[in-house]
């Protein structure tokens, strides 16, 4: 015949006490490690979807402001005094110039109508000037690649012939990601766009 034993009125013994101890501890342990993991993943998430964004807010601004290029409501460009004439993109390989008589009185003098981007490698950042100094624009910016081409999308140095432009920004995370090897932890993101700007 089988017995049951019963449990002694006295309590759990001290056997039963420390394996439950360890067992509760591995049990802590494990969710805390689950916890920490995940918090870092969710870091990890808000930092690229923050890289993203930054590359797609530079994009849109540049990509705007590069269409309006060669603005001219007046026709400065066209009549005899070469005095007021502009260049709607002027060539240079360290930064993208761009100019437009955004207001119509046949002037490149008011704010935002003479715009220089310059890419600053030292601190990742792009800035802005648009007279009054570089003035940071887009920030954690690995790189920002500016290309000219001509009417028939040949590369061209000819500031006169400029009728494309290529635009390649790379963004990255603000904080570099322990588990990602390759660029010393920041993760990257390129975008690219080719545009025609219509006043050229």
């Amino acid at each position: 015949m089988f017995r049951f034993r019963q449990k002694s009125p006295n309590g759990f013994t001290l056997i039963e006490m420390v394996v439950a101890l360890g067992l509760s501890l591995v049990t802590v342990s494990a969710v805390y490690a689950l916890y920490v993991s995940e918090l870092r993943a969710q870091l990890v998430r808000e930092d690229m979807l923050e890289m993203q964004q930054q590359a797609r807010v530079v994009m849109d601004i540049v990509s705007r402001e590069l269409l309006m290029a060669g603005y001219d409501p007046r026709g400065v460009n066209d009549d005899g005094d070469l005095s007021n004439d502009f260049l709607g993109i002027t060539y240079d390989p360290g930064r993208l110039i761009v100019k437009a008589d955004l207001n119509g009185n046949g002037l490149i003098a008011d704010a935002n109508e003479s715009i220089t981007f310059v890419y600053d490698s030292k601190t990742h950042t792009l800035r802005r000037n648009t007279g009054g100094g570089n003035q940071p624009f887009g920030e954690n910016i690995e790189s920002f690649l500016v290309e000219y081409f001509d009417q028939g999308g040949n590369p061209t140095a000819d500031s006169v012939s400029i009728r494309q432009v290529k635009i390649s920004v790379t963004a990255r995370t603000e904080d570099p990601d322990l588990k990602y090897v390759p660029n010393g932890g920041y993760r990257t993101v390129t975008l690219q766009s080719r545009l025609t700007p219509r006043n050229l």
